[in-house]
């Protein structure tokens, strides 16, 4: 994320927004993986975690635009938005890969979850990278220049397909059904 192409020039703010990303993912993870093992919904919370991804990727992608002048406080907003949302779907998503593939080895699927998202991770690099040097123009003639640079509308579809396609998930929780039947069946 390029906090100088939303006009932020001073690196110790910099560097304390990098900060407050990471915390937020952390504390995103915390508060929204209590609030899963609690209920058990786990599409249901993705799906919103993934809207809520997709509109502040919407916000920045703009913010980063060149000669959008946000306020930063909305930049920073959307920032920690942005961790607080994206940063718990990978480790839900964990616990409910182990959830549908029970009695499967807990390590195994997440062991493939995790190579695959990082091998994933690793091959969006060099598309960013390469898509961070195009600009799509999205509003022409309105102002001086608004446009959104390629890095943020590949997010923002990547966010997008992966929404559309987790909509139609549909497995039965096999762990938790076992853990409900025991419970029923020991009183």
């Amino acid at each position: 994320i390029d906090l100088a192409g939303a006009g932020f020039v001073d690196q110790t703010g910099i560097d304390l927004a990098g900060a407050g990303f990471q915390l937020a993912i952390v504390l995103g993870g915390i508060v929204v993986g209590g609030y899963v093992d609690r209920t058990k919904e786990y599409k249901n919370v993705t799906l919103y975690c993934l809207g809520a991804t997709l509109t502040l990727l919407t916000v920045l992608g703009f913010a980063f635009g060149y000669d959008i002048n946000m306020p930063h406080w909305l930049v920073i907003s959307a920032l920690l938005g942005l961790g607080a949302t994206a940063g718990p779907v990978q480790p839900i998503n964990a616990e409910l890969a182990v959830e549908v593939s029970y009695p499967e080895d807990e390590n195994s699927v997440e062991a493939v979850q995790q190579l695959c998202g990082n091998l994933f991770s690793a091959m969006l690099v060099p598309i960013c990278e390469m898509a961070a040097m195009k600009d799509l123009d999205v509003f022409p003639g309105i102002g001086p220049d608004e446009d959104i640079r390629g890095d943020s509308l590949t997010l923002m579809l990547l966010s997008l397909s992966t929404l559309i396609y987790f909509s139609t998930f549909d497995a039965p929780l096999k762990r938790s059904e076992l853990d409900g039947a025991e419970e029923v069946a020991s009183s």
